[in-house]
C-alpha cells in the first residue's frame, strides 16, 4: 500500500496563501488610508508640509494616486492564479506604467520639495530614483527574455513599493514611542517633524536589504529559462 504524500508541501502552500492574503489586504488598507486625504484635492488636507509653489500639491497628488495603484497591484503579481495566462502581463503593465514610473517621477519632485530638511529630502530622493531604476531594469530584462533577472529586479522594486506600507506603520509607532521622552509640551506636529527624517530612510532601506538577502538565499542563476505563460513583454 503506497504511503500518503507528505503534508509539508500542503502546509507550506497554505502558509503562502495566508501570507499573500495578509499582504494583499494590508496593501489595500494602506492604500485607502493614504488616498483619503487627497481625493478632495484640498491642499489644506495635505498630510505633509507644502511649499509656496503652485505645482507642489499637484505633484503630491499624482505621487499619492500612482503610488496607491502600485501598492494595490504589487501583491497581485505574486498570486499563482494571476501569474498564469494574460493576467500577470496586464497587471504588470498597470503596475509599472500607471503606478511605479509616474509615482517615482512625481515622488522625486515631491522629495526635492520636502519641507522636513535635507535628511528627509535625501532619503526620499534615493527611494524615488531606486524605485524607478529597479522597475525599469525589471522591464528591460523581461523585454529581453531574461526572466530570472526580471524576477530579481522586480523583487527589489517590490521591496521599495512596500516603503509606502512601512512609512505608515513606522510613523505612528515612532511618534508614540517618542512622545513620553519629549514630554507633554510637544504636540503631534512636533513629534511628526522629529521622526519624519528618520522614517524617510527606515521605510525602505531595511526592505531593500531584506530583498537582497532573500535573493542571495535563493541563489537564482538560471538566466536561460522558458518564458512564463503570463510574461509582461509587449
Amino acid at each position: 500500500m503506497p504511503s500518503p504524500p507528505p503534508a509539508a508541501p500542503t502546509a507550506r502552500r497554505r502558509r503562502g496563501v495566508v501570507s499573500l492574503t495578509a499582504v494583499t489586504v494590508l496593501c489595500a488598507l494602506i492604500a485607502l488610508v493614504s488616498v483619503g486625504a487627497y481625493v478632495g484635492l484640498d491642499p489644506d488636507e495635505s498630510r505633509v508640509g507644502l511649499r509656496p509653489w503652485a505645482l507642489h500639491y499637484p505633484f503630491l497628488v499624482v505621487h499619492v494616486m500612482c503610488s496607491v495603484i502600485a501598492l494595490v497591484t504589487a501583491p497581485l503579481q505574486l498570486w499563482p492564479a494571476l501569474r498564469r495566462g494574460g493576467a500577470h502581463r496586464v497587471i504588470g503593465r498597470i503596475h509599472l506604467f500607471a503606478g511605479v514610473f509616474p509615482g517615482a517621477v512625481s515622488g522625486l519632485v515631491v522629495a526635492v520639495m520636502s519641507t522636513y530638511g535635507p535628511i528627509a529630502q535625501t532619503g526620499f530622493i534615493l527611494l524615488a530614483v531606486l524605485w524607478f531604476t529597479t522597475a525599469a531594469a525589471g522591464w528591460r530584462a523581461v523585454r529581453g527574455g531574461r526572466y530570472a533577472d526580471h524576477r530579481k529586479w522586480m523583487v527589489r522594486a517590490f521591496s521599495l513599493t512596500m516603503a509606502g506600507v512601512m512609512l505608515r506603520v513606522l510613523l505612528p509607532l515612532s511618534m508614540a514611542a517618542l512622545a513620553p521622552l519629549m514630554g507633554p509640551e510637544y504636540g503631534e506636529e512636533d513629534l511628526f517633524v522629529a521622526v519624519y527624517p528618520a522614517i524617510a530612510w527606515l521605510c525602505w532601506v531595511p526592505n531593500l536589504l531584506i530583498a537582497e538577502l532573500y535573493l542571495r538565499r535563493r541563489g537564482r542563476t538560471d538566466v536561460r529559462e522558458p518564458a512564463p505563460a503570463g510574461d509582461v513583454r509587449g
